[in-house]
């Protein structure tokens, strides 16, 4: 019987390495299912992530203002629906114009920046201007018709990357997939319950369910609770540099809004244009504007993040920085974003086992 057990051990290796050598030798016809697979389930894993961050506010309605759950999720439905729309209909067609603007003035910054750096080298005795203005004039010539070039592709760039017709469809059947996993989560809990359990055995699922309540109780709050910080920012930052006569002070905002989901190079990155575009109009209001956003940081870290993000997570500064570092190296601005909470469900278990085995 034992050695039956050690030869059946034996086949299975044998034919998990095979399959993992035909994988990794046909990684591309692979990678091409994987896409196909996430790309159907992508209105479920968005209906998901939907769900989650709604039923807090289904909860807050039917246990505290007394409405059925149907009325609670039309409601909130209602609200979603005037809020996109309204977004759509007077933020869109502003932060577009900005860029197109912006595309359309980069030979102007280009100049400007040019003639600032000769007009320095003519207060300096050892530096030739006529060196600096042929090097400015040798860049000037490698972009030529870089704005209409840009602007022109702006349409074909945005529709190719994120297909704006299929994305529509995938967040309208999301939206529709959201409403009856919120109408019947009770069922719906109770049935991935039991695949949990049947997949995972018992003792192993009560592992995945306290991995998932781990999520649930430390990371689903922060990241719910930096999505609010985050929109709050960019809101007061919108404003503020609106009243400061900034230019573009709508786009800004909405960048300084995202970029603050990103832990401390997030602020710095969103400040960034602001200054260095404002500088090209009026350096004034390049000052007025860095100070104004610097406050705005000081306020949100001193106050605005304390009291809706919270430190739930308990992870240091230098465990952020590497954490967001390696997440941008990686994956980009997603994997900056993402890498705190990732990093902090890491922690939560580091913890857990040091705790165990330590002794």
């Amino acid at each position: 019987m034992n050695d039956f057990k050690f030869y059946l051990k034996i086949v299975i290796t044998v034919i998990v390495s095979y399959i993992a050598i035909k994988i990794v030798d046909n990684y591309n016809y692979f990678f091409n299912i994987v896409k196909v697979l996430v790309s159907l389930l992508t209105p479920f894993i968005i209906a998901f992530v939907l769900a989650y961050a709604l039923n807090p506010i289904i909860s807050f309605l039917e246990q505290k203002v007394k409405l059925k759950r149907v009325l609670a999720l039309l409601m909130t439905y209602g609200f979603i629906f005037i809020f996109l729309a309204s977004s759509i209909l007077f933020t869109a067609p502003a932060i577009f114009d900005s860029l197109v603007d912006i595309v359309n003035q980069i030979p102007s910054y280009i100049s400007k920046t040019q003639a600032f750096f000769i007009e320095i080298a003519k207060n300096l005795k050892n530096v030739d201007p006529k060196t600096l203005e042929d090097i400015g004039n040798s860049i000037m010539a490698t972009i030529p018709e870089i704005g209409n070039l840009l602007v022109g592709s702006l349409g074909q760039i945005f529709s190719t990357t994120f297909s704006v017709g299929k994305f529509i469809v995938q967040l309208v059947l999301s939206f529709i997939i959201c409403f009856y996993m919120l109408l019947e989560k009770e069922s719906f809990l109770e049935f991935l319950h039991k695949v949990i359990v049947i997949f995972f055995g018992k003792k192993a699922s009560n592992a995945v369910f306290e991995f998932f309540d781990v999520l649930n109780s430390n990371i689903g709050k922060y990241f719910s609770g930096k999505i609010l910080d985050s929109f709050i920012v960019g809101l007061i930052s919108g404003i503020g540099l609106f009243f400061i006569k900034s230019q573009y002070a709508l786009l800004f905002g909405t960048l300084i809004g995202f970029m603050n989901m990103i832990p401390y190079f997030g602020p710095v990155i969103g400040m960034t244009p602001v200054v260095l575009i404002n500088l090209f109009y009026d350096p004034k209001i390049a000052l007025f504007s860095l100070v104004y956003l610097l406050l705005v940081q000081q306020l949100e870290v001193a106050i605005i993040e304390p009291k809706i993000v919270g430190g739930q997570l308990g992870i240091s500064p230098f465990l952020t920085i590497l954490a967001v570092t390696i997440g941008g190296g990686f994956f980009g601005i997603p994997g900056m974003i993402l890498s705190v909470p990732i990093a902090g469900v890491i922690k939560i278990y580091t913890d857990k086992f040091l705790l165990k085995n330590y002794k």
